[in-house]
């Protein structure tokens, strides 16, 4: 029989006690989002299978911990009510289980890198672009790879990169923080005034491949957010006031009123891009900006979109 030195049993103690306390402190978040969303402690003991007599004892344990009462019973109510300090272990309860999931999982498909779920933060304007030019043809490719697309605004497309919660973003505006990340990919687009394919406002502009600032500015124009932050840069460059219509936070709202022929929309096209049998796209001649659809990832992590970022 073989001696384990009194140093490498107590280091395995060590190992053993320590994986059992970061489980417990993870048990708690969950046990405690299970009391919340169960509404009381009776049914949230049915669903963990976990008396309540220990439930309760964990829940007085993470009180004890933040020194202050998460939960209030009523009297008289089989009803649970969050406090203010409740709402906000809540929220962050749910992240931190979420990303312990999110974990498992990735360090579950790590031996075989054509599996798994790959997290993508799309510019609400990219999203179904980025699909059928990149995600459909990468799933023939991979056919076991699952995808989470979260679409937003770039300030949530930052924390959510930064944070881990995704590891590709799809963009279209420059980020926040922008040494906080490698860029994989950049792609030249331009500002293109996209009308109804029979219009009533091409009329006056006839059958010209591009269209002035000034034919544009007397016309109903319906721009994405961060269009029409640059072309009343350009427009007032020119001493014009443009004639807003709509003013969307995404490309595909702004396309419908020129779909239905209410107005001509303002948004960003990449070069060869199809945007359908129902559109007439015509250049702006004035429109010399430096406009990018940009991919990337937060530096140091994440070398599993290297796949995807050469089908780009």
């Amino acid at each position: 029989m073989q001696i384990r030195p009194a140093s490498k049993r107590k280091e395995e103690t060590f190992s053993i006690a320590l994986k059992r306390s970061l489980l417990m402190e993870i048990d708690n978040y969950r046990n405690f989002l299970a009391i919340v969303e169960a509404g009381s402690m009776t049914s949230a003991s049915e669903f963990v299978h976990i008396a309540q007599p220990a439930l309760s004892k964990q829940l007085k344990s993470l009180e004890g911990y933040f020194g202050t009462k998460l939960i209030i019973t009523t009297r008289g109510s089989k009803h649970l009510i969050l406090t203010d300090a409740g709402k906000i272990l809540y929220h962050k309860a749910k992240y931190i289980c979420s990303l312990e999931d999110m974990a498992r999982i990735e360090i579950d498909d790590i031996s075989d890198g054509n599996r798994g779920t790959l997290r993508i933060s799309a510019a609400n304007s990219r999203s179904s672009i980025f699909i059928k030019t990149c995600l459909e043809p990468f799933h023939d490719l991979f056919p076991n790879v699952v995808y989470e697309i979260y679409e937003g605004s770039v300030n949530e497309q930052s924390q959510q990169l930064l944070s881990g919660i995704t590891e590709l973003g799809i963009l279209s505006v420059p980020l926040i923080h922008q040494n906080d990340f490698e860029i994989l990919f950049q792609r030249e687009e331009d500002i293109c005034a996209i009308f109804s394919k029979n219009s009533k406002f091409l009329t006056d502009i006839g059958n010209k491949e591009t269209v002035s600032i000034k034919d544009l500015a007397s016309l109903p124009l319906c721009a994405s957010a961060g269009c029409n932050l640059i072309m009343n840069k350009i427009f007032k460059a020119h001493n014009l006031k443009p004639n807003i219509l709509s003013i969307c936070t995404t490309r595909t709202a702004a396309l419908q009123w020129a779909e239905d022929d209410y107005g001509v929309s303002l948004v960003p096209i990449e070069p060869g891009e199809d945007i359908g049998c129902h559109f007439t796209c015509r250049r702006i001649e004035e429109a010399d900006t430096e406009l990018y659809k940009t991919v990337v990832k937060v530096k140091g992590h994440s070398q599993r979109v290297g796949k995807l970022s050469t089908m780009l």
